[in-house]
């Protein structure tokens, strides 16, 4: 199975889930999970009925039935980074300037139990650190859904899918895509237009 996934994640990064098996009953009866099964010590998910109407792809990315599939994690004591290989520096809200120094300033908002406003450099303002902009190649949370098998820029959640993840955790969601690859030529391939 592929390595790659679409991680869905609260947008607060303090935010916890109060009833895992309220909103997996809600995924399943949607029809984004089906069966679950064990994988790597893992309980996952396989794609329900309906997940290539919840999740978008874009035409000729598709992945085959078997990669996909679904997990979420349990609610961590703290929020944790959850970006990958393919992470961009993220973008000041103000100034849309970039967080160059972004790897320092994640270690110290860690250092500093996450109380600190991370600096951008290019305007000075203090931001929040669910105010970053990352661009969908990363993020932080204390818990994640994660749709295994989907490639850097190959889906996107639908209004859908999003609106029952916000309507069941009372949380506003964002989403990015956890890539471990290095080959270039599939950027290049994922840039294919939605159908």
């Amino acid at each position: 199975m592929a390595n790659d996934k679409l991680v869905l994640h609260p947008q607060d990064p303090w935010a916890i889930l109060h009833d895992p098996a309220l909103l997996l009953e809600a995924l399943r009866s949607r029809g984004l999970i089906g069966g679950s099964f064990g994988w790597h010590g893992e309980n996952h998910y396989a794609a329900g009925p309906r997940f290539g109407e919840l999740v978008r792809f874009k035409r000729f990315a598709e992945p085959e039935g078997r990669e996909l599939h679904v997990s979420l994690s349990e609610t961590a004591e703290d929020p944790a980074f959850l970006g990958a290989t393919s992470t961009q520096p993220p973008h000041c809200p103000a100034c849309r300037g970039i967080f160059s120094d972004w790897r320092a300033q994640l270690l110290a908002w860690r250092r500093e139990d996450h109380r600190r406003r991370w600096t951008c450099a290019r305007c000075g303002k203090g931001v929040e650190v669910h105010q970053l902009d990352w661009a969908h190649t990363g993020g932080l949370a204390r818990y994640s859904l994660d749709l295994w098998g989907i490639r850097q820029s190959a889906a996107i959640p639908s209004a859908e899918l999003l609106s029952l993840l916000e309507r069941v955790t009372l949380e506003e969601w964002n989403y990015f895509y956890h890539w471990l690859g290095t080959d270039p030529a599939r950027r290049v391939q994922s840039r294919v237009q939605p159908s």
